[in-house]
């Protein structure tokens, strides 16, 4: 799978400067969050605040979601989440004394119905509740969670990564801009947000039917592959086999094309467990198309 990239956004570094000035109640928050400055585990980094502004605006929170923020630090973005947002949150983070202070930050700021902190281990924890994916973690931690997110986050799910990518797994956007705190993080003030879309499961063997006028009853064999770094396919049309061109791929809509019979015929739809539906559009003409998985 190519998934779609946004190009680059740049924030210029006055800007950036400039705006977090303007962050809804970004002075009093940073004036209120004074954790330890260190931990027993090293010194303890916390998000600057305009990213963590980014991050929530990249994520589009709504009311019903739940946030799950892993290496949740002082708590600022969870809390933050409820505030802003009225979501519910939960942060992972495994320095207890980083714990209490989060709970005592919730229940100072009103959100401790809302927000949850516990003690533990980011790749130990269960993550099946969240519908969004928080995280600033070392890339050796980000890319061990990546079979973990797709396995057990539900489809549709966002996962916004702070610096590191999930590699392999391509981001559906990348946010590039500056920030002057993070000079004193990591040298540079560049930044970069990693934003995913868990997809549904395509892969495997599906029967492909096409309604008339399109189409005629005969299924059509289709197979796709499905990995975190790409999705392919290819289907046995008139006993050849031919490519799926445009395969994407995002939460459970999917997108392809195949070339049948002189006419390209596109394909738009969603996946729901063991089946796929949608409309297929071919020089104007439209019709709808199913398909059922198969048996391996």
């Amino acid at each position: 799978m190519t998934p779609r990239v946004r190009p680059l956004r740049s924030i210029g570094r006055r800007r950036a400067l400039l705006a977090l000035g303007a962050l809804p109640f970004a002075g009093a928050a940073q004036q209120s969050y004074e954790p330890p400055p260190t931990t027993d585990g090293g010194p303890f980094v916390p998000t600057p605040w305009l990213i963590l502004d980014e991050m929530i605006k990249l994520a589009e929170i709504r009311p019903d979601d739940t946030v799950y923020d892993l290496g949740s630090g002082d708590g600022r973005l969870v809390i933050a989440a409820a505030e802003r947002h009225g979501a519910r949150g939960v942060g992972v983070e495994r320095h207890r004394d980083l714990v209490l202070y989060s709970r005592t930050q919730a229940e100072r700021r009103g959100v401790a119905d809302r927000v949850t902190f516990v003690e533990g281990d980011v790749l130990q924890a269960d993550v099946r509740g969240a519908t969004v994916v928080m995280m600033y973690l070392l890339p050796r931690l980000v890319v061990q969670l990546v079979p973990k997110l797709r396995t057990e986050l539900p489809v549709g799910a966002r996962i916004v990564s702070h610096d590191y990518p999930l590699e392999p797994w391509k981001p559906d956007k990348t946010l590039l801009f500056e920030v002057e705190e993070k000079v004193a993080i990591n040298g540079m003030a560049e930044t970069k947000l990693f934003y995913y879309v868990v997809p549904a499961r395509a892969g495997g063997r599906w029967a492909l039917e096409i309604d008339a006028p399109l189409g005629d009853a005969r299924p059509i064999p289709l197979a796709i592959e499905q990995t975190p770094d790409r999705i392919e396919g290819t289907a046995l049309l008139d006993g050849r086999s031919s490519e799926v061109r445009v395969l994407r791929l995002r939460g459970d809509e999917i997108r392809f094309a195949l070339l049948h019979r002189g006419r390209l015929l596109e394909f738009g739809g969603r996946v729901a467990g063991n089946a796929m539906s949608g409309e297929v559009e071919a020089h104007g003409t439209r019709g709808r198309w199913s398909a059922r998985a198969l048996p391996e």
